[in-house]
């Protein structure tokens, strides 16, 4: 280039200028580390660079210099990537040294050739340096483009000053590269002068995460232009007088035209500063709209906090006075409560937008708790991102924060003691919150700190009376539970005296009737087993009925034993059908199974399985008014933890149970109905039982793991809604995990064996 060999040295004072960067400490002591490695690479590249360009006569390399600028911009794509944290990274530089490669490729291999155009003319460029044009086009165009992008599509402002700011420098160096490939000395220069100052730009953009305002000091550049432009015009108005009246005065002695000259220059220099200072005020309406009067703000929102006492109010009249002066969509004031181990809980209460409700909790010791307390000022969510000082916060928090989407968090506190946050999300216009506003920001909360603690121990204590209210409620239920109960307790003697009264009564009428014929000699074979059939069948029943009770008794106790057993579902409900099919034919009563044959095998004890679900298929059968139905599905479901459950649902037609009764038919001895009304039977219809098969069938189903619960919507004989029990059973219960196929196992449980 003959416009370097005029200024011999600039590479070398340009290379000086670029070591002086390389050797500053901010670089390379930056956490970012694999930032600052590219940047030192491309420091490195650029001081070769220089170098190339001293000695471009002394090597005999083709397009050296252009070749080692195209390199620097690979370091600089590299340098970029890191910056914006580019997912994934290395498809970018793949791309980027591929690209470089080629190019160098084509330099060595075909340097000297100059490029054809199609209709045969020769241009006079070589290939190789054309090569090298267009990577480094495509190169610069692809890094700014992108950039560009990812400025656009920033949420945050901050964020995007960030790239903004990175934007303008990287225009600025590659403005400056460009001007390198003009052969004059002018533009050489001033291409040195503008690439420098974009690798110091570079270079303040890596080693501070603080990045200035950079649409705020274009602002307030472009506005010193314009109000020192204006402000000059009676000066200039001054001076056209003066060479309009010079003339005139140099002519003669006119004392009027000399007073007329001094009066022009004397207004001159008198509205100077009233006209700048409105021309600067008019600039400034402008460009950042109505000032704000801070202390009237202050004033009316003191007043407005004193008067609320609601947290959901407040947290609607802070944001709500921020966005009137902010302009911001999206807010929220959130309520921090310190935990006994020292920690906090920081509870969302939105106010605008759509904000997540669900609370977090802190550590004692967390940077951003933390920070707001030791500061008490406003925490940009930019510092959070950027600021070394939070690189240590966890992926929970940061998970938390992202979700948020908010701009600025002004912790609401006083003497250490932090009560609420108020975060604020990002402005309508996407400009950056000044220091001023986040200055009114915390001054908003401070006054807040009064109100908020007023508003939570008002929502507290309507949470208590609220909480009394529900305990009342419960206290009534429960009492009119006890109250039911003790009447069971009471119609028990009456009904176990019933059920008990009615097989010993047969016992010892065919017993009389027995002893009475045998003393007649009148008893045939026949008879005789006749009677002691029926003294059989009511011994059986006597037996049953105590058996039942000591069951029952048993539920309450710990200490006996279940035998688990790996076994079938449809099995343990063929066998507990099997009982009720003569009453179920008899009374039509029509039964359908669904399901039962795709089930896994389940582990359970088969024989106190069977006993609960004949207690459920015959409280169905004996409510469940003749030529009714009974359907039974059951049904494979998924638990939390990857373990298997059987649903079994046994829906009936039948009358209906009560909704207030739904738990207390659970209880032993418990019956519905009047007890002087009892009618013992064990499948006729609303034939009634001591009380025990329902608390029996529980105590089973929850000794396996399981739970059952009732559905209906209420008892009415004539529109019959019938009733729904609902079980769920482990197909492992606890206690059964060794148990492999053919082996049993016995654990503690609520039944006897």
């Amino acid at each position: 280039m003959d416009a370097y060999q005029a200024n011999l040295y600039l590479p070398l004072i340009a290379a000086a200028l670029y070591l002086g960067l390389l050797i500053l400490p901010q670089i390379r002591r930056r956490p970012e580390k694999n930032q600052a490695a590219w940047l030192v690479a491309a420091l490195v590249v650029s001081i070769g660079w220089e170098f190339s360009i001293f000695f471009t006569n002394s090597i005999p390399v083709p397009n050296l210099p252009t070749i080692v600028l195209l390199v620097s911009a690979g370091t600089l794509a590299a340098t970029t990537g890191a910056y914006l944290d580019w997912q994934p990274r290395w498809r970018y530089l793949v791309l980027g040294g591929t690209a470089v490669l080629t190019t160098v490729t084509i330099n060595l291999l075909a340097p000297n050739r100059t490029f054809i155009l199609p209709g045969g003319q020769l241009m006079n460029i070589t290939n190789g340096t054309l090569a090298v044009y267009l990577t480094w086009s495509g190169l610069a165009g692809g890094l700014l483009i992108t950039t560009w992008r990812e400025y656009r599509k920033t949420r945050f402002p901050w964020h995007a000053n960030r790239l903004l700011f990175w934007f303008s420098v990287l225009s600025i160096f590659f403005l400056g590269e460009l001007l390198q490939f003009i052969d004059a000395l002018g533009f050489i220069i001033a291409g040195q002068s503008l690439r420098f100052l974009g690798m110091l730009g570079l270079a303040y953009g890596i080693a501070s995460f603080r990045i200035f305002d950079v649409r705020a000091r274009a602002q307030r550049g472009i506005a010193f232009v314009i109000i020192n432009t204006l402000s000059a015009l009676p000066l200039i108005l001054s001076v056209i007088i003066i060479f309009q009246f010079g003339e005139a005065l140099y002519q003669g002695d006119n004392i009027i035209t000399s007073s007329l000259i001094a009066l022009a220059i004397t207004l001159g220099f008198f509205l100077y500063q009233p006209f700048r200072q409105l021309i600067a005020r008019l600039v400034f309406r402008y460009m950042r709209g109505e000032g704000v009067n801070a202390g009237q703000v202050v004033r009316n929102y003191s007043q407005a906090i004193s008067r609320t006492l609601d947290v959901q109010q407040l947290s609607l009249l802070i944001v709500g006075t921020l966005s009137e002066l902010l302009e911001t969509n999206r807010g929220a004031l959130m309520l921090v409560t310190q935990l006994e181990n020292g920690g906090y809980e920081v509870d969302p209460t939105p106010a605008m937008g759509i904000v997540p409700r669900h609370p977090i909790r802190f550590a004692h010791d967390d940077l951003f708790i933390n920070a707001l307390v030791d500061q008490h000022q406003p925490l940009l969510q930019y510092e959070l991102d950027f600021n070394p000082a939070f690189k240590e916060l966890s992926d929970e928090e940061r998970s938390w924060l992202a979700e948020m989407t908010m701009e600025v968090y002004v912790p609401v506190s006083r003497g250490g003691n932090i009560v609420g946050l108020i975060a604020v999300g990002p402005k309508v216009s996407a400009v950056p919150y000044q220091p001023n506003e986040l200055d009114l920001m915390q001054t908003l909360a401070d006054q807040t700190v009064v109100a908020l603690q007023n508003a939570r121990l008002y929502s507290e204590l309507n949470e208590q009376n609220e909480h009394i209210r529900y305990l009342n409620i419960d206290l009534v239920e429960q009492n009119e539970k006890l109250e039911i109960m003790d009447r069971v307790k009471s119609d028990f003697i009456t009904i176990a005296s019933h059920e008990l009264r009615t097989p010993l009564t047969q016992v010892k009428g065919y017993a009389d009737i027995l002893s009475a014929m045998n003393d007649e000699n009148a008893l045939t074979r026949e008879q005789t087993r006749e009677i002691v059939g029926h003294i059989n069948r009511a011994t059986l029943q006597l037996e049953r009925l105590i058996t039942a009770m000591l069951d029952a008794s048993q539920l309450d106790v710990d200490g006996m034993q279940l035998t688990f057993v790996k076994t079938q579902l449809d099995i343990v409900l063929r066998l507990a059908v099997e009982p009720l099919i003569q009453a179920m034919r008899e009374r039509r009563i029509h039964l359908e199974i669904e399901g039962v044959e795709d089930l896994p095998p389940i582990y359970a004890d088969f024989k106190r399985l069977v006993q609960s679900f004949n207690n459920l298929l015959g409280n169905a059968v004996k409510y469940t008014p003749d030529s009714g139905h009974i359907h039974v599905k059951a049904t494979k479901v998924p638990g939390q933890f990857e373990e298997e459950f059987l649903e079994i649902v046994i829906r009936d037609t039948g009358i209906g149970i009560d909704p207030k009764f739904h738990s207390l038919i659970f209880e032993k001895f418990f019956r519905i109905g009047d007890p002087q009304l009892h009618s013992t039977g064990n499948t006729k219809f609303k034939g009634a039982g001591p009380g025990l098969g329902l608390p029996i069938a529980k105590g089973v189903i929850e000794a396996h793991g399981g739970r059952i619960w009732v559905e209906s919507e209420a008892e009415d004989e004539e529109r019959l809604p019938g009733s729904s029990f609902n079980i769920v059973l482990p197909v492992r219960p606890p206690g059964s995990e060794d148990i492999v196929d053919g082996e049993t196992a016995a654990r503690p449980a609520y039944l006897i064996g």
